[in-house]
């Protein structure tokens, strides 16, 4: 049972490791967009989304102030003085209102009806956040794209690498064939040399493809956020997939614009319309509301009053009309862009189309061109046993099949790349 338990574990280790040494696409794409900066805003813009329409919610709330004021004035309101002498003849005093006066009041209004402007703002906020969201998506969608780029560039020079080491063996191979011959006297030292000189070419390919390969790679580190290290490349399948596609994110952005421009205009006909207030004042301090009372006593009072008050400020019709044509034109504006970026799209799809196509129709043939250059190479280097051919001719043919092997791969890397850019573009 040990036995069979450790045998379990290690295959379990070996098949996590095996997991763990391929970095496919879809990863690559979902660290990308993991690791990209945009995506924080995600969570910013929605907390200021909801501390803005917190803030609006707060308009139906009671609102209300304080204020304690002091001030002196030259002049107050006083009974005519004809009519003081004759109140004094009489007994009574009526010395009237002190120039200097003070208070301490509050003020508190309460909405009853606004036009409907919080809910015009309410809706401009959810649709503004909204508008900047997708344009976040549409930044993320261009991140995917460059990413696929990455790596199918980099699969192609994989495949370019290995076919040029491959086709190292060959000529190192063929080369030590010559020299073979060379010693017995049946080759010639220029066909040595010759050879020798397609090797060192093969070598100087091989280095400037895996310098590629370096740089691409850092590319690829910074947009995933992680080294790439030991892990290779898979090539995906060449499906096209059949599922569904989502709405663009670029048509996504035009509808939340679209959204954002009608919550303006429903804010700019609230605005034209009046609002309904109930309100209380109150205050403690001198003179109250009993002007005649206080030009006998200097005594501070109690005094307040409630109601209902209602606004107009009929002068945002001036600006009405031209802010709602002004809307107009812009929605006008994004449908038209959203008309150039239907046929543009239209246009790449059956573009990416036709290639798929193009490449199918090529790749039919690949693989059995390259087993004929195989068996060309085959049978050249038993002629050049005999004799029948020289060094020049060999290479040619073994350059032809490296040719042949370049081609069938980067055919059938082209074509995955154009499903995924088909893909892409029908944003599956």
């Amino acid at each position: 049972m040990k036995r069979l338990f450790s045998a379990v574990v290690l295959s379990a280790v070996i098949a996590l490791n095996g997991i763990a040494t391929e970095l496919t696409i879809h990863e690559c794409v979902r660290l990308a967009r993991d690791n990209y900066p945009a995506v924080a805003q995600y969570g910013l813009l929605e907390k200021v989304e909801q501390l803005n329409l917190y803030n609006v919610s707060k308009m139906w709330l009671p609102q209300g102030g304080l204020s304690a004021q002091i001030s002196w004035q030259n002049d107050v309101a006083a009974l005519p003085e004809v009519l003081t002498n004759i109140l004094a003849q009489q007994g009574v005093d009526y010395p009237g209102l002190d120039k200097t006066q003070y208070r301490i009041g509050i003020d508190v209004s309460q909405q009853i009806w606004d036009g409907g402007k919080t809910k015009a703002n309410k809706n401009a906020i959810s649709t503004g956040s909204a508008v900047e969201k997708a344009a976040v998506d549409l930044q993320l969608y261009d991140v995917e794209g460059r990413v696929e780029e990455i790596y199918f560039s980099m699969l192609l020079i994989n495949e370019r690498i290995s076919q040029c080491v491959n086709t190292i063996h060959l000529v190192d191979s063929t080369l030590g064939q010559v020299r073979s011959m060379y010693s017995n006297g049946v080759a010639m030292k220029s066909d040595c040399d010759q050879i020798e000189a397609k090797l060192l070419t093969l070598y100087q390919q091989k280095s400037q493809l895996t310098a590629m390969r370096e740089s691409l790679g850092r590319i690829m580190e910074i947009f995933i956020g992680e080294p790439i290290g030991e892990r290779t490349l898979t090539l995906p399948s060449d499906a096209i997939a059949e599922n569904g596609e989502e709405l663009h994110p670029q048509l996504r952005l035009f509808d939340k614009r679209l959204a954002n421009l009608s919550a303006q205009e429903a804010g700019i006909k609230a605005s034209t319309l009046p609002t309904v207030n109930a309100f209380a004042s109150g205050y403690y301090g001198y003179p109250g509301y009993n002007m005649f009372k206080n030009m006998q006593s200097r005594d501070l009072s109690f005094n307040f009053m409630v109601g209902i008050k209602v606004a107009w400020n009929f002068s945002s019709l001036y600006t009405r009309g031209s802010s709602l044509n002004k809307l107009k034109i812009l929605r006008e504006q994004i449908e038209a862009d959203r008309a150039t970026f239907n046929f543009n799209n239209k246009l790449a799809i059956s573009e990416s189309s036709g290639r798929i196509a193009a490449l199918r129709d090529v790749m039919r043939n690949d693989q059995r061109i390259v087993e004929l250059r195989n068996s060309v190479i085959t049978a050249a280097r038993s002629q050049l046993d005999n004799g029948i051919i020289d060094a020049t001719a060999l290479l040619s043919k073994i350059t032809d099949s490296e040719l042949a092997q370049n081609d069938m791969a980067q055919h059938h890397i082209e074509l995955v790349k154009a499903i995924y850019k088909l893909k892409h573009l029908r944003n599956k």
